[in-house]
């Protein structure tokens, strides 16, 4: 399969509207900056969908000027990749980051632990190769998910993470604490960058990827159920994700921007989805929400 590499040269503050713009039209997810500041980066599969998608892209960032964003160029930069180019493009890009107590890391790069950090609080490093999958960590709406899975896992519970992607969220979670982990993703692609990062974490014990397009292929119910798509989706899967949750577990559902986010909470309270707590990066929400009783 072939590739193309988007760039949309944004203003820093039409860089999340740029970006989301990129991931409501099919990119897995993006990459902002750092050089230059402001280049927001995502990738699209080349087959039939992708004029239709390109098109779309241009008129919507187009319209930026509409809503007073601004783009530091007016062109949208269309950059064809075959596979064998694919890790060297993500590579230059992805770089270790923080994220709380949480690093990711990619298996690449080194990371010198810390030895003066106490077991208690210890840094839990999350090593990946996002391939052609996405989820470095580094878009606000993954780090929301991370930051309030360090808050909310304890310790063994049951946790399902929905379009997981390169996985991140899903070894995270396990190495936070949860006994055992189910991430499902709709992209063949995604569950097999998942899965061989799992096995590279040494957690095939704990985690399972499965290819699913629903929060309904998960058997069970989950303690805390991750979310981390778009707010178009989490509207249309609310009942699924319900169901899948247990009743007082949390549902984090993140990748929102800010205007959608009264929709995403009206259709998780119709079902019986509390938010609990409303976390927030820039133009981007994520909502931490308990299953009533």
């Amino acid at each position: 399969m072939r590739w193309v590499e988007i760039a949309i040269q944004a203003a820093p503050a039409s860089v999340d509207a740029a970006s989301n713009v990129l991931i409501e039209e099919g990119c897995g997810g993006t990459v902002i900056g750092p050089d230059p500041p402001g280049l927001v980066t995502g990738y699209l599969p080349v087959d039939d969908r992708l004029e239709e998608r390109l098109e779309s892209i241009r008129s919507r960032i187009a319209s930026f000027a509409d809503y007073g964003l601004k783009l530091q160029s007016d062109d949208l930069t269309v950059r064809w990749i075959a596979d064998e180019q694919w890790a060297t493009a993500w590579k230059k890009h992805f770089k270790p980051v923080r994220i709380g107590r949480v690093v990711v890391k990619p298996t690449w790069e080194p990371w010198p632990r810390d030895p003066s950090t106490s077991s208690e609080c210890s840094e839990i490093v999350v090593e990946i190769d996002p391939g052609m999958a996405f989820g470095t960590g580094y878009h606000p709406t993954t780090q929301l998910c991370l930051l309030a899975a360090q808050d909310i896992i304890k310790g063994g519970e049951a946790a399902l993470d929905v379009g997981t992607g390169s996985g991140v969220l899903a070894i995270a979670a396990a190495k936070l604490g949860a006994r055992s982990v189910v991430g499902l993703d709709i992209d063949s692609v995604a569950v097999e960058v998942a899965e061989a990062n799992v096995r590279q974490a040494g957690l095939s014990d704990r985690i399972v990827i499965r290819q699913a397009d629903s929060p309904s292929a998960f058997d069970g119910q989950a303690d805390v159920v991750f979310a981390n798509i778009i707010a178009k989706v989490l509207i249309d899967m609310a009942g699924a994700l319900a169901e899948k949750v247990k009743i007082g577990g949390k549902v984090v559902a993140s990748g929102i921007v800010t205007e959608r986010a009264s929709g995403v909470t009206e259709a998780f309270d119709s079902v019986g989805l509390r938010v609990v707590e409303e976390r927030t990066d820039g133009d981007w929400v994520a909502l931490v929400c308990e299953r009533a009783a």
